[in-house]
């Protein structure tokens, strides 16, 4: 477990005031929570290695912040910053035995490691895609997603996996050459995508990694301007945290993702995750003022609702 850090949050305050930032303005360039950063500023709780880089890029610290932060040794992905979809390489590994795996690596651990040069092809030149290739990518994406979702009801989530991340992958770099108009409806897709493998990976029970690519939905919906699957990632983000007893970070979340420039729904789910915080934190009152929707919202859900997997995933959008 990381530990608390009073030389990390000493400068992670000069940086923040040196950039003229609010702990307010810090906590919406960041996704984390105001009381979560104020802790983490003076040193009471430690700080993540993803929240360093989140807070280092939000600051341009040039990983000045990163480096007073230990490197995780749970062998847990560290995550890129809002924005920097294309500051990383992913790997996949797939074995015959139908065993796969998945890494998100900086471009610098990729080169240091040799893994660049092992049967690594590129997607073509660095000139702009047409629009009538953008354009047909995204309905043929379009296409292949309603197929995925439809397979989801009955084929198990690792064998789903690899397509849905290589297609991802496809749409976060065609965005980087595609025309303005293209551009944020194949990272709107592409957040999509993310959104549901964080599903699949959820109900595989691993929830850092639904965490993972919920923040990968995020920082892909934002890129494209798409406020409102960034809130509804946000949601998700909020429920996996309830599963992981976290209630300061579900509350904080689900607020974030009540605004009114949001649909009603999802403001309505993240009422609902709001709720489901404060009943974990033992707060009945603000439980109760909770703007929930359904029958008894407060409750912890049952081992039944736990692992939101794809059949549920794929009634609710």
């Amino acid at each position: 477990m990381p530990q608390p850090s009073t030389e990390f949050g000493e400068e992670l305050r000069r940086r923040r005031l040196d950039a003229g930032l609010s702990l307010t303005g810090l906590s919406a360039a960041v996704h984390y929570s105001k009381a979560q950063l104020s802790k983490v500023e003076r040193g009471i709780k430690a700080p993540s290695r993803d929240l360093a880089r989140l807070c280092d890029a939000a600051l341009r610290a040039d990983g000045a912040l990163i480096a007073l932060v230990a490197p995780s040794a749970s062998g847990e992905p560290d995550e890129p910053a809002p924005g920097g979809i294309d500051e990383e390489e992913w790997t996949m590994q797939l074995s015959p035995d139908g065993s796969g795996r998945f890494q998100p690596l900086g471009r610098r651990q990729v080169v240091s490691a040799g893994a660049a040069s092992l049967m690594s092809w590129r997607s073509g030149g660095q000139g702009p895609v047409s629009t009538a290739t953008g354009a047909g990518m995204l309905e043929a994406s379009r296409s292949l997603f309603t197929h995925y979702r439809r397979l989801g009801q009955t084929v198990e989530p690792g064998f789903l996996l690899p397509g849905l991340i290589a297609q991802t992958h496809t749409l976060r770099e065609l965005s980087a050459h595609a025309d303005s108009r293209t551009r944020p409806k194949l990272l709107a897709l592409g957040s999509r995508y993310a959104e549901y493998i964080g599903w699949l990976v959820q109900e595989t029970g691993d929830e850092q990694a639904a965490l993972w690519w919920t923040q990968r939905a995020v920082d892909l919906a934002a890129a494209g301007g798409d406020q409102a699957l960034a809130g509804y990632a946000l949601v998700r983000r909020a429920l996996v945290t309830l599963y992981q007893d976290d209630a300061e970070q579900t509350v904080a979340l689900a607020r974030r993702a009540q605004t009114g420039t949001l649909p009603s729904r999802t403001r309505g789910l993240a009422a609902q995750r709001e709720a489901q915080g404060h009943a974990l934190a033992g707060d009945r009152d603000a439980c109760q003022r909770g703007r929930c929707h359904g029958s008894h919202p407060g409750l912890r859900p049952g081992p039944a609702a736990r692992r939101p997997g794809c059949r549920r995933y794929a009634h609710r959008r």
